[in-house]
């Protein structure tokens, strides 16, 4: 009778553990806010039980009048998780229906990640990096993803969502998209198109743990949430974009 009770309690161990993995690969709707919200949907995918929940990071192109959102003294915000362990290791997916080279593409992404390590004395993100053309946005698999893909909107340039726990406020991935809808490449051989490492840099600063900045006083820095063609300055970081990224890992 006993054996018989221990079958029957491992067999419901595994079938919970299946609905776990189920429920942790699957792909949670975008919310469509410009400002971060936790979303509705929750993976369970750690093993101990914490819960994941979801942030959306919704990169838009400049508006012709952008407005002036409630000033931000400091010219950053921290969203008030972070990375626990480091460096973070990231895959990308080079495949684009606009003939970028896994060459350039690499390059700039390496580039825009090394700018914000090159501002902390934390190894923050892996000096090289994964080429993966299976590697999808959105999907949580605690592999940080980055790619190509269309998303229908035709104002927003890029998104970058991130998956967190509340219980220790820590990021545990991060994935990454660059909207075909939009023509890339590199902007100082050619301003007519959206510079990748310039956005790239942008959205790295919201896989660290950096929110938006809608301030027009702060418009010059990096985390500033609109971007338009044939912009560069978001490719190097401005004190405050350091003072934030610092505040989490140190000088």
């Amino acid at each position: 009778m006993k054996r018989q009770m221990k079958v029957i309690l491992m067999a419901a161990v595994a079938l919970f553990l299946m609905a776990q993995a189920a429920t942790a690969s699957m792909l949670i709707p975008l919310n469509e806010r410009a400002a971060p919200a936790p979303a509705p949907e929750k993976s369970l995918a750690i093993a101990d039980g914490w819960s994941l929940e979801r942030i959306d990071f919704i990169h838009y192109a400049k508006p012709s009048n952008p407005g002036n959102s409630k000033p931000a003294g400091s010219c950053y915000k921290l969203i008030g998780y972070k990375w626990k362990t480091l460096p973070v290791s990231y895959v990308i997916n080079p495949a684009n229906p606009q003939g970028l080279t896994t060459d350039f593409i690499a390059s700039k992404l390496s580039l825009s990640a090394e700018t914000w390590d090159g501002a902390t004395s934390s190894e923050l993100f892996n000096n090289s990096y994964t080429l993966d053309s299976s590697a999808a946005y959105g999907t949580q698999d605690f592999r940080n993803s980055i790619a190509f893909g269309d998303y229908a909107d035709n104002n927003v340039i890029a998104v970058t969502s991130i998956w967190y726990t509340r219980k220790v406020k820590q990021i545990v991935e991060f994935d990454m998209l660059f909207n075909t809808r939009f023509s890339w490449g590199d902007a100082v051989l050619d301003p007519s198109k959206m510079d990748l490492q310039n956005i790239a840099a942008h959205e790295m600063g919201h896989a660290a743990g950096l929110d938006d900045i809608y301030s027009t006083s702060c418009s010059a820095v990096t985390e500033y949430g609109y971007s338009g063609y044939g912009e560069t300055q978001k490719r190097t970081l401005e004190p405050p974009d350091i003072t934030g990224l610092q505040a989490m890992y140190g000088l």
